[in-house]
């Protein structure tokens, strides 16, 4: 069994400042009227790489709006830092960027410290250290001298084997230090899992505005335009004033900075120009460019309007430091040596998870009004921050940030990562907790089993074929599906067997329901839509339970249209897909797919497209070879990554397999290169992955640093899939008679075809893909480093991590140019 340390950072605002700390500098700054906006900019060596590249992360990592302390967090680790050792030591240290050896860090975080140390009588700002320590762990007192010294944190030797009062404890100290901002760190006790360390940062300050800028009776509701494009009312607070600003082209950007009294602190504004312009803002920030347009800042005359807010943001912030390539803390090969000598009988100590709560409230400030306001001049400057837009809090004698945010929805009080998390497993060998890893597991045993159709299918579609195949199996299942509510008898068992689907109607509807839980998870930021629809021809008869069963559990409707106008009819209904698939699949039938004798058509379209979590970089993509099966050497635009993915060679399939996660966490894209070359390589893969499910592939990747090379593709297949389904045992459908009279009343008809259309488009940026299946009834007389190099055919899927489905796949025996 191994025991685990947690790490706590809290952090709490109401609009704050204080005033300082290294006497000279605040003596300097308090040499001019504190009510002039005299503006001195940190000049002193950065300590910011650590703070832009955690958000940079953060922000790529997770959608909506985001508030962390990277100065809290930093405390955190570097007091990890200092008792580590070996590898663990050097990779904090890395990634941290901390000044070369233990004095000189320890005196960059003792001048950060100490400027936070209020004055007496000053605004009041509170910062906190405390370690709990587990009474079976004797602590070396060296480890306790250092960190008391250059830290100010206090150890508490505490009874962990007591589940409620350590939690207690621990809740109540944050709760005072943070005047009662943050209620609770620990918001249950089960979640602690054999702990023996608690590390906890607390922050919290409280100030007015510099000048009393905003003026409460000026607070007006107004429109906030989210980058979905949805519109929401806001207050929004209103002032004019002298201010620092500046302009940013490189960014398409507006930087304006409001001083807090004190003109210690200030929190910076970055407005993108555009609505959705924030993601480049966030791509192209860092803090060299930062630095530099703050010391290009003038005063200008500026009118402001911005959003009033209340948030409070927890993080766990495992994954994002994983990614940052802080792992080592995390794994039974952690050496934390330096802080304890276990007793005997204790085990090894590593770090479990950093979990940070913080909170920022956005707001007039002071119930004094108008004192520096001039609501009646003319600006030169306009500041409307009526659309997204990031901000930060930054200790301007120290150049330390103490907040860093990303406001999407002001109205929007709480969140957390476990709301947009990315899905981050471990393989079994690792051996630590991950009760806060992933709001995506694995699919179960059930939505395994749904799955082997979407294998079969695949396998069935690309049996003996050489060329790009692509397939949407989540779209044709659910048209499948739709088309077995309104069958009986045989046709019924035929659809019921080869879609692994139970016989009793409320469990149907029951899996469907969850497999269209991905439609409805407002958590991923990939877009995803499936329309389903039925056209009815004119005359024909519609069952009416059968309409209802389609708009209830499907999210299908029905549509009357005349199929004696043929070419009218399929103009129609391509259009729709064409809306569906917003504009990547053009048409899905055609004169020769539908006639005046159809009865009626379902179709079923399905629109994706998202961004990966790690773009590729557009100048590391070059012109290299694909072997083809029919040739040597094919020229094709190669993609190229250098970073941490989830691969594996796994045996059973004898083939290579890499995860390249999409930004949502919820959806990833598999790719599959067999080790065996040709064809009958290939082949044989399809039949290998009969007995090797999406699950337990997933299960048995670990992340590893790769060089992941993988071919920029567009591919586009049109398939008829009723040789395909027969061979799946699905015949009576196609044969007279089937029974569909759930459907229709009165006729006895048949299902002439299945049609799908599919296409995917693979880019540096992410995935473009789009399916449509169409099944049409008519009536009987009508008819080292490890290296994933994919430079050889290969296999693709698309899949949803909590179902296991398949929403696409197929195989890529030549990337047609994207």
């Amino acid at each position: 069994m191994k025991f685990f340390a947690y790490i706590f950072c809290t952090v709490g605002t109401v609009i704050a400042v204080s005033y300082g700390l290294v006497v000279p500098e605040v003596q300097r700054r308090f040499s001019h009227n504190p009510l002039e906006n005299n503006f001195i900019p940190y000049e002193g060596p950065q300590f910011k790489e650590f703070d832009w590249n955690l958000w940079k992360v953060m922000t790529r990592k997770y959608t909506g709006n985001i508030l962390i302390s990277p100065l809290s967090l930093k405390i955190a680790l570097v007091l990890i830092w200092e008792g580590a050792q070996e590898e663990t030591a050097r990779e904090l240290a890395s990634i941290l960027q901390l000044p070369g050896g233990n004095y000189a860090a320890r005196n960059k975080f003792s001048v950060i410290l100490r400027s936070l140390q209020p004055f007496t009588g000053e605004v009041p700002l509170k910062l906190g250290t405390r370690i709990y320590l587990d009474d079976s762990i004797s602590l070396k007192q060296s480890y306790a001298s250092v960190i008391k010294t250059f830290y100010s944190t206090d150890i508490v030797s505490s009874n962990f084997a007591d589940a409620l009062t350590v939690p207690h404890d621990v809740n109540s100290w944050v709760r005072n230090l943070t005047n009662g901002r943050i209620e609770k760190m620990i918001e249950n006790e089960s979640t602690l899992e054999n702990p023996v360390m608690l590390v906890m940062n607390a922050l919290f300050f409280k100030g007015i505005w510099q000048n009393n800028e905003f003026p409460a009776q000026e607070t007006r509701s107004e429109k906030f335009y989210e980058s979905s494009g949805n519109i929401i009312d806001v207050p929004f607070m209103k002032a004019v004033g002298e201010f620092n600003y500046v302009e940013s082209p490189e960014l398409d950007a507006k930087i304006l900075k409001i001083p807090y009294l004190g003109q210690k602190m200030a929190m910076y504004i970055v407005l993108p120009r555009t609505q959705d312009g924030l993601d480049t803002v966030i791509k192209n920030i860092n803090s060299h460019i930062l630095m530099r347009l703050v010391r290009s800042m003038q005063i200008f005359s500026v009118e402001i309007k911005l959003p009033k807010f209340n948030l409070e943001y927890t993080s766990h912030m495992e994954p994002v430091l994983r990614e940052m390539g802080i792992k080592s803390i995390f794994t039974n090969t952690a050496t934390l040596t330096g802080i304890a000598k276990a007793k005997r009988g204790a085990a090894q100590v590593l770090v479990s998870d950093i979990v940070q709560k913080a909170a920022i409230e956005v707001d007039e400030g002071s119930s004094y009004v108008g004192a520096a306001a001039n609501l009646g001049s003319v600006p030169d400057r306009k500041f409307i921050a009526s659309h997204p837009f990031l901000f930060y809090v930054e200790d301007e004698i120290t150049g330390t940030i103490l907040y860093m945010g990303r406001m999407e929805n002001p109205l929007q009080t709480v969140g957390n990562t476990e709301t947009s998390t990315i899905s981050t497993l471990m393989h079994p060998n690792e051996q630590f907790s991950t009760h806060q890893l992933s709001a995506y597991p694995i699919g179960n045993g059930n939505s395994q089993r749904s799955n082997y159709f979407n294998v079969e299918l695949l396998q069935a579609a690309c049996e003996g074929n050489s060329e790009n195949i692509i397939i949407s199996p989540f779209s044709v299942k659910s048209a499948l599906t739709i088309l077995s509510e309104g069958t009986g008898g045989n046709t019924r068992e035929e659809l019921l067997a080869a879609l692994r689907l139970p016989s009793d109607p409320t469990e149907i509807h029951a899996l469907s329901k969850e497999a269209l839980a991905l439609l409805q998870d407002n958590r991923i930021s990939s877009e995803i839509t499936l329309a389903n629809r039925l056209w009815v021809g004119r005359g024909i008869e519609l069952s009416g339970d059968y309409n209802r069963l389609l708009r209830t559990h499907y999210g299908g409707d029905v549509r009357m249209i005349n199929f004696s106008d043929v070419v009218g009819a399929a103009a129609v209904i391509n259009d729709w897909v064409r809306q569906v698939t917003r504009n990547n699949i053009q048409s899905i039938v055609d004169n020769g797919n539908i006639g005046p004798g159809t009865q009626l058509l379902l179709t079923s379209a399905i629109y994706f497209n998202g961004r990966w979590l790690k773009s590729f970089d557009a100048t590391s993509t070059r012109t290299r070879c694909f072997h083809t099966f029919k040739t040597d050497c094919q020229e094709v635009s190669m993609m190229e990554n250098v970073a941490t993915y989830k691969f594996a060679n796994i045996p059973s399939l004898d083939a290579q397999v890499v995860e390249i996660p999409y930004a949502d966490g919820r959806l990833s894209m598999i790719a599959i290169l067999p080790n065996k070359k040709g064809l009958r390589g290939l082949q044989t893969l399809w039949k290998d992955l009969a007995y090797t499910s999406v699950a337990n592939i997933l299960s048995n990747l670990q992340e590893t640093e790769i060089i992941l090379q993988i071919p920029k593709f567009s591919i586009e297949s049109k398939i008829e899939l009723r040789p395909a389904l027969e061979s799946l045992g699905i015949r009576d459908l196609f044969g007279y008679p089937a029974n569909i009279t759930g459907i229709l009343t009165g006729s006895s008809s048949q299902v002439e075809s299945v049609l799908h259309n599919a296409r995917m488009d693979i880019d540096e940026m992410g995935t473009v893909a789009a399916a449509a299946t169409v099944i049409s009834v008519v009536p009987l007389m009508g008819s080292t480093m490890e290296v994933f190099r994919a430079d050889r055919p290969f296999v693709v899927m698309i899949v949803d991590r909590p179902t296991a489905s398949i929403i696409f796949a197929g195989q890529i025996t030549y990337p047609t140019p994207a």
